[in-house]
């Protein structure tokens, strides 16, 4: 036992110490201003000094070792000049600099971010990358600073940047790398689109039921006493000729669909598309539906009939990916049997973990859930036929889109023995059901 835990504490120290490891190596080899190139390099000279110049006094390599020492010298004060000024005067110009704001997957976000771009000093260039997968960064030019705007690609709250920038020259030699970070507070929504919402139609094989509250929408079959204010069309002058009593006819209540439905939400890979249409989905959400319609999302433990508390889950589901579908056993109890008969699940385009949940929900609760995946449609049908090895040996490059579609279509033939799967094409907003290519 005791030998156990020693190697659980070890185990435990190593996984702490290890990024602080790692990140302290990627620190020092920014910092470290020589490239493999320029190592291999001043190996060559190394090798020319002490076996050719020293043992041989050649004076024309010796000229030309110590002026490849001078150029490289140069180069690399450039370098080290260039990386203190970019470092010090960014950092003093964006000191004061934030950035509060609440936008969209695809929007455009205006970022009063300057980077100094010393373009006087010769043989060196700056290159500024976004650390955060979530932003991609369009760069506008001018003068000495460098202006940027990002766009969201990804949602969720974020409260940091950080911007990687690369101080090399323009032969490779040299490079110094530093990260500068950036205080914000970003609320990054899904995108806006319009999407069929036939994607979401009840599946109750009834007529529906006669609403008594419901407006007076349908046929003409009942017969009540005359009221003040009641249309002349609507009297029976052959009654009233018989009975000298005023009646009309009034239509029944309307009927209405039963539309009480549960909507779940599984995070995970390439699921943007899928929230799009949660959000979507969401802003159809009024008084009326309060109650009928009960929304989920990963990681909220929570069920909301809210327009806006459901959008705020969806945008904090990003951080729940790793864990998908893993509150949905754990929601699912506080959903009537009935609402739950009448389940949507919207899943990401990626097999996963999320599958398994999903069996073992549909077997506790004996339901038939609708798989709304939300997606390109040529994404399917890119894979709907067999990739021989010939195939995928003369196509290398689209080996892995080629992988991504046969494993895209196998999920929706297993999830189509589970339920129905229904595919929302992003591009259209078009939805129809999946069917097995032949």
């Amino acid at each position: 036992m005791e030998s156990l835990d020693k190697k659980k504490d070890s185990g435990f120290v190593r996984i702490q110490w290890w990024p602080m490891l790692k990140h302290g190596f990627h620190v020092v080899r920014g910092f470290f201003p020589l490239t493999w190139l320029s190592l291999i390099l001043g190996a060559l000279l190394y090798y020319t000094w002490f076996w050719e110049v020293s043992s041989h006094a050649n004076q024309i390599l010796y000229t030309v070792v110590l002026l490849l020492v001078f150029v490289f010298v140069v180069i690399l004060f450039f370098t080290i000049l260039a990386s203190i000024l970019v470092f010090f005067i960014t950092r003093n110009h964006n000191k004061e600099t934030g950035l509060n704001e609440k936008n969209e997957v695809g929007g455009h976000i205006v970022s009063n971010y300057r980077i100094f771009s010393p373009f006087f000093l010769p043989f060196v260039t700056v290159e500024t990358s976004m650390m955060d997968e979530a932003f991609k960064r369009h760069v506008q030019r001018r003068s000495i600073w460098e202006h940027e705007w990002l766009e969201p690609v990804s949602r969720g709250r974020y409260h940091t940047l950080h911007r990687k920038m690369t101080i090399r020259d323009i032969f490779g030699l040299t490079a110094i790398s530093f990260v500068m970070t950036q205080p914000v507070s970003l609320e990054i929504h899904p995108a806006t689109q319009n999407y069929e919402m036939h994607a979401f139609q009840t599946q109750t094989t009834g007529d529906g039921y006669s609403h008594p509250q419901a407006d007076p929408k349908g046929e003409l079959v009942e017969m009540r006493r005359y009221q003040a204010g009641d249309p002349l069309r609507l009297v029976l002058w052959k009654v009233f000729a018989r009975s000298r009593k005023l009646v009309v006819r009034s239509p029944e209540p309307a009927i209405t669909e039963q539309n009480d439905m549960f909507v779940y939400f599984v995070s995970g890979k390439n699921d943007e598309a899928s929230a799009s249409v949660a959000k979507a989905f969401l802003s159809t959400f009024s008084d009326t539906s309060a109650g009928k319609i009960q929304f989920a999302a990963d990681g909220a433990h929570r069920i909301v009939s809210d327009k806006a508390e459901g959008i705020s889950d969806i945008i904090d589901s990003v951080d729940h990916r790793a864990n998908a579908a893993q509150d949905l056993l754990a929601i699912a109890p506080l959903v009537s049997q009935q609402t739950i008969d009448n389940c949507f699940l919207l899943v990401p385009p990626s097999p996963g973990n999320w599958m398994d949940i999903v069996k073992q929900f549909i077997t506790q609760y004996h339901v038939k859930p609708v798989f709304i995946i939300s997606m390109a449609a040529h994404s399917l049908a890119a894979g709907s036929g067999k990739n021989s090895f010939w195939r995928k040996l003369m196509m290398s490059s689209d080996d892995e889109a080629l992988d991504e579609s046969a494993a895209l279509n196998k999920m929706c033939e297993q999830l189509n023995t589970m339920g129905t799967v229904r595919i929302v094409d992003m591009t259209t907003g078009a939805s129809k059901d999946w069917q097995k290519a032949a």
